[in-house]
C-alpha cells in the first residue's frame, strides 16, 4: 500500500496487536475499580418552570410531615406581587407528582415610608433574585434574594444592594423577613453592597449561616443567627431590625477589600474534634487581575457567641 502525502504510513498489524495486548489489563484494572452511576430514566419525574425565569437555579429537598418535595429557585420569574417585576420566586415541587406551585414567601410589593412629609418608596423587590438561594433543616427553610436594594431612611437616598430573606420555621404555613446586612451602616464602606444572602447554609443544630460578599468595600463577612430568635425579632412594619445574639464577622484592615469572603458557604464539622458550628467559607480574591487566590477559611461558633478562625487554606492560580 503506497503512502498517502502527508501522512506517515500505517503500523503493521503485528506491531498493533502487540499494542492492543499491552494496554488490554490496565483497562480491564481501572474497570474493576470504578462504578459508573446515572438518573433514573425510567422512573425520573421532570419539573418545568416559567420560560426564562431561570427555574432550576437552585434546588433543595424538603421533608414534610409525610412526604418528600423539591424546592426549585426561579430567580427570574413574575409573581403576583403588586408592582414587582421578575422578583422572583421559590417553587414546591412534591415528589411524586410533576406539578409545581409557588411559596408565598412574601406576597407583598415596595414598602413606602414617609420622608420629609413625602410618601417615598424605600425598597426595590423588582429584579431582587429571590430564589437565588435555598436551604432546609427539618421544617425551616430559608430562601433569600441577593439583588434586592433599599432606599435607606436617610433624607439623601442611596440604592443599598444589601439582600433580603425570608424564613420559615413551621414547614411552609409561616413567614419572616432576615435581611441583616439592611443596617445603618450605608454605603460600600459599610454593609451597601452586602447582598446578604448570596450564600447560606444551616449548621446541624439549626442556626443560619449567611454570606455577604459585598460589605466593606467587598471584604465579604459572615452572619449567623438562630432561627428562635429571627422569629422573635421580626416585626413587619420596622426595617431595622436587631436579632438578639446575633454574630458576624466584622471589617478588617483596607488590604482585604475584594475579598468576597461568604461567596459561598457550607456548615459542618471540619475541625475533627466532634463539636458542631463550624462553617466553611468560600472566599474569592483577586490581585490586580493578574493572580486569583481562593481561600476557604473555617470558622467555629464558639459558646461566646464569636466566630473563630480556626483554618485557612490558599489556593493560587
Amino acid at each position: 500500500m503506497d503512502a498517502v502525502p502527508g501522512l506517515s504510513a500505517l503500523r503493521s498489524p503485528g506491531r498493533f496487536c502487540c499494542c492492543t495486548v499491552r494496554v488490554l489489563p490496565v483497562v480491564l484494572l481501572v474497570l474493576e475499580l470504578c462504578a459508573a452511576f446515572n438518573l433514573d430514566a425510567d422512573t425520573r419525574v421532570v419539573f418545568t418552570g416559567p420560560q426564562g425565569s431561570y427555574f432550576g437555579y437552585s434546588v433543595e429537598f424538603f421533608s414534610g410531615s409525610s412526604s418528600v418535595s423539591v424546592l426549585i429557585g426561579a430567580p427570574k420569574a413574575n409573581t403576583s406581587q403588586p408592582g414587582v417585576t421578575e422578583g422572583g420566586a421559590v417553587f414546591l415541587c412534591p415528589w411524586s407528582q410533576a406539578n409545581c406551585s409557588i411559596v408565598d414567601f412574601d406576597p407583598h410589593g415596595d414598602r413606602y415610608l414617609y420622608i420629609n412629609n413625602v410618601d417615598t418608596q424605600v425598597e426595590f423587590k423588582s429584579h431582587q433574585w429571590f430564589g437565588a438561594t435555598i436551604c432546609s433543616h427539618g421544617n425551616s427553610i430559608l430562601a433569600c434574594a441577593p439583588r434586592y436594594y433599599w432606599r435607606t431612611e436617610r433624607d439623601t437616598a442611596f440604592a443599598d444592594i444589601t439582600g433580603s430573606c425570608y424564613l420559615s420555621v413551621d414547614g411552609l404555613r409561616t413567614f419572616v423577613e432576615y435581611a441583616p446586612c439592611r443596617t445603618e451602616r450605608h454605603g460600600p464602606a459599610g454593609q451597601g453592597s452586602c447582598q446578604g444572602g448570596f450564600s447560606a447554609d444551616f449548621t446541624r443544630d439549626g442556626r443560619i449561616v449567611l454570606g455577604g460578599p459585598g460589605s466593606f468595600y467587598w471584604q465579604g463577612q459572615l452572619i449567623s443567627a438562630t432561627t428562635e430568635e429571627i422569629v422573635k425579632a421580626y416585626y413587619p412594619s420596622y426595617f431595622l431590625l436587631s436579632v438578639t445574639r446575633q454574630i458576624q464577622t466584622r471589617q478588617v484592615q483596607g488590604s482585604y477589600d475584594d475579598s468576597y469572603l461568604g461567596y459561598s458557604v457550607a456548615a459542618g464539622e471540619f475541625s475533627g474534634d466532634g463539636e458542631e458550628g463550624e462553617a466553611r467559607i468560600f472566599c474569592a480574591e483577586s490581585k490586580r487581575f493578574t493572580a486569583y487566590i481562593h481561600n476557604i477559611h473555617i470558622l467555629k461558633i464558639t459558646s461566646a457567641a464569636s466566630l473563630k478562625v480556626l483554618v485557612k487554606v490558599t489556593h493560587i492560580f
